[in-house]
């Protein structure tokens, strides 16, 4: 084996990742998080693709420092202000509280230019209202999370001169094709990086028991209540594949805690990714004596 492979990880926010030192993977190579991900970790690369986390990390000044993939992140200028930022961009009903859908940050000395993104709240309660008709028997908290009266509004934040924020729409046809935080983070590595091995870990995909959300952040803000159900993972799925099929020469390890087994939602084989000649399941113990058998070392 070559003891000098360009080597990624692409880390999900599954339960999974909590045993895994993620700090010490830069040993080696180059590290891919996503989301809140920020928060207790420094990767190489963050992605991130919601609004209101997106903002948080700007806003936390992680971005003037560590490169971050953002999705939307367009900046204007200080003139634009009074033009853009109306009450018509949030509802155009009556509100009382309309200053409450307005999350802007402090404008601080030498931030000339904002970013403005959000959804307007006519808009989002005919999506929740299509929503639940079409899926009457989903958990409203499952719902509200991404489509609750607390998701509309404009956030607005005021930027410096210099940061190091990368839009997510650098891939062919200036697009990161809507896809989900975890299978973008992992098409961005493999297109820009074109590494020979990217490991995935942390992208659980299902939960232990199949009723309550696996992720390290629930419970948090941006992110779905502890007691809140299972996230489908039909698009994570469909879009991993569509990164393994489109980049056969780069060899892809799905990293899960224990052995496969038939009857364990979290170590098993994916259905949808049968007959993907350039994915391997291993361990992470098998993972560590990859990597350890060849001394590898970050070549980034």
């Amino acid at each position: 084996m070559n003891n000098h492979k360009k080597i990624c990880f692409v880390i999900g926010n599954g339960e999974s990742r909590r045993v895994v030192d993620c700090e010490g993977l830069k040993e080696y190579g180059q590290t891919w998080m996503c989301n809140a991900a920020y928060r207790d970790n420094t990767p190489d690369r963050i992605v991130s693709i919601d609004t209101e986390i997106t903002h948080e990390i700007y806003r936390s000044g992680y971005a003037f420092d560590n490169v971050c993939y953002l999705r939307d992140w367009n900046r204007l200028p200080a003139y634009a202000y009074e033009q853009l930022i109306t009450p018509d961009l949030i509802t155009k009903n009556d509100v009382e509280n309309i200053k409450d859908y307005i999350h802007e940050s402090n404008r601080q000395e030498g931030y000339d230019e904002f970013v403005v993104s959000g959804v307007d709240l006519d808009t989002l309660v005919k999506l929740r209202n299509e929503t639940l008709a079409k899926n009457p028997d989903e958990r409203p908290e499952n719902i509200d999370i991404v489509l609750g009266d607390k998701r509309a509004g404009l956030w607005i934040t005021w930027c410096p001169l210099k940061d190091k924020v990368i839009k997510t729409e650098t891939l062919p046809g200036n697009t990161d094709y809507q896809f989900c935080s975890g299978p973008l983070a992992n098409l961005l590595a493999t297109y820009h990086e074109k590494p020979e091995e990217i490991y995935l870990l942390g992208h659980d995909l299902y939960s232990t028991s199949g009723e309550f959300a696996n992720n390290v952040y629930k419970g948090t803000n941006c992110y779905i209540d502890p007691a809140g159900g299972e996230i489908p993972p039909d698009n994570w799925i469909l879009q991993h594949k569509m990164v393994f099929d489109k980049f056969p020469n780069t060899e892809y390890f799905k990293v899960n805690p224990k052995s496969l087994s038939v009857d364990d939602r979290i170590n098993r084989e994916i259905e949808g990714w049968n007959n993907t000649p350039n994915l391997t399941y291993i361990t992470i113990d098998e993972m560590y004596e990859r990597l350890n058998h060849t001394n590898q070392k970050e070549v980034f």
